[in-house]
């Protein structure tokens, strides 16, 4: 089963969009994500590992008909209390409450570094896309600054949140995804700017160099898996 979370840290996840650094993040990592995902109206759509809801919004407000489901119902009282749109469901991403075939759009931000049996959750995600629908995974880049800076308080105490992620590298999350199915997966990575900050003021620079020169080394993996 996937990793719930507090109260406490459904409303400190929520206000991190609301700094500078996670402001900025946010917008280039939906900017990619949703280049990836080419939503379009009328389609329906689950995200896998809502949290608080920031990316089933974004999709309903485009015209999406969205479902979301979280294991945390922390995380998804938050995600409730923005908007009725959504069809917010709490489980767990390793036995998808969905019909196969179910959806046009699967997206996953986030989610899947952790959960516990990473290759279930995505056979299941996978299970409940319609035959020429795609699967958007987004996940934290174990060889990122990011990533690093992530990992190291969680190497110092097992109480941290990240003590009980996962990372992927860009070469581990094509070779898990090629793994489970035989469609076409293609990726690319976003945020090249420091967590720290440092670098924020030329974000918008360090994204365009980044994507066309270092697609391995962005704080946020993202991958397209067609059905």
């Amino acid at each position: 089963m996937e990793t719930t979370y507090s109260a406490e840290v459904a409303a400190g996840y929520d206000a991190w969009f609301d700094t500078p650094v996670g402001g900025r993040a946010d917008l280039l990592e939906w900017d990619l994500i949703r280049r990836l995902a080419k939503p379009r109206p009328g389609e329906r759509a689950l995200d896998v590992g809502c949290g608080t809801g920031q990316f089933s919004l974004r999709l309903a407000e485009m015209g999406l008909r969205v479902d979301a489901l979280d294991a945390s119902p922390d995380m998804l009282a938050v995600a409730r209390a923005k908007s009725d749109a959504v069809a917010w469901r709490e489980g767990s991403a390793e036995a998808l409450p969905y019909d196969d075939g179910a959806f046009d759009l699967v997206l996953s931000v986030t989610a899947i570094e952790f959960m516990a049996d990473q290759d279930r959750a995505l056979r299941e995600m996978l299970r409940v896309v319609r035959p020429g629908g795609r699967l958007v995974i987004a996940t934290l880049n174990a060889d990122s600054a990011w990533g690093r800076f992530y990992r190291r308080p969680a190497e110092e105490s097992d109480d941290d949140l990240f003590a009980r992620a996962r990372f992927f590298t860009a070469k581990t999350l094509l070779r898990t995804l090629r793994g489970l199915t035989p469609g076409a997966v293609r990726s690319s990575s976003s945020v090249f700017f420091d967590p720290t900050g440092r670098g924020l003021r030329i974000a918008g620079l360090l994204e365009r160099l980044g994507r066309c020169c270092a697609r391995q080394r962005g704080a946020l993996l993202v991958a397209r898996v067609d059905k």
